[in-house]
């Protein structure tokens, strides 16, 4: 059984850190988060306070009621939560520091045209920093002002710098190769930080994504 790291919990909500392939709530999954804490919390149901992606490892919150998990959402809804991610992305950024706001679609889009049609685009800000960087990847941060679908791939997909091992915005056979190299086929994706109400909640960034930039040999495998 694959196991879920508890990270809070009160009255109220359930924290965990999700581990990445595993999607929140998809009945097509017979491994999904759900079904996992079902395992460890028999006699409870859960109400998913957002979702992350299935490729997205990091911090995802759980009600224990319908109550509470209205109270918790209508913050993201509000946008009054404060979301930090860290992610590994392809290549070189030029900049240390700044925002991308270009509009993206609010659903799942593809490699060829991430932001989705024009129609369909909305308001979309994402502040990022580089925490480390060498010639072939670079680690950032990411603090999210908006929260679409999707968002922090689509936006690094756009400036050609994808997330590593981001199979539905990044490049195939790349992606590949980093992952019988590195022996990991992950997205680099990981939610290391929530703010919400009262509540600051953390998880560290996995030792892996920390691992490619301290590789000498630095190569992508391009």
């Amino acid at each position: 059984m694959i196991p879920v790291p508890l990270l809070f919990q009160n009255k109220d909500i359930l924290a965990v850190n999700k581990p990445e392939g595993i999607s929140v709530h998809n009945n097509e999954d017979n491994q999904n988060l759900l079904i996992l804490l079902g395992k460890d919390f028999p006699n409870s149901k859960f109400y998913p306070i957002h979702r992350l992606d299935k490729e997205t490892s990091g911090i995802q919150l759980l009600a224990f009621s319908s109550d509470s998990a209205q109270k918790y959402s209508s913050e993201f809804q509000n946008r009054s939560v404060k979301k930090i991610y860290q992610g590994v992305l392809r290549g070189q950024l030029k900049e240390s520091s700044g925002s991308w706001i270009r509009p993206l679609t609010d659903k799942a889009e593809g490699r060829k045209n991430p932001q989705g049609q024009s129609k369909d685009r909305v308001p979309c800000e994402t502040k990022f920093s580089v925490i480390k960087q060498n010639q072939y990847f670079a680690l950032c941060e990411f603090d999210l002002l908006t929260g679409r679908q999707h968002q922090i791939r689509k936006h690094t997909a756009l400036i050609n710098h994808p997330l590593v091992g981001d199979q539905r915005y990044g490049e195939i056979k790349y992606n590949e190769k980093i992952g019988r190299f590195y022996q990991t086929h992950r997205m680099f994706l990981h939610c290391n930080r929530v703010e919400i109400l009262d509540l600051t909640i953390d998880c560290p960034t996995p030792d892996i994504f920390h691992n490619l930039l301290n590789n000498e040999s630095g190569q992508d495998r391009r």
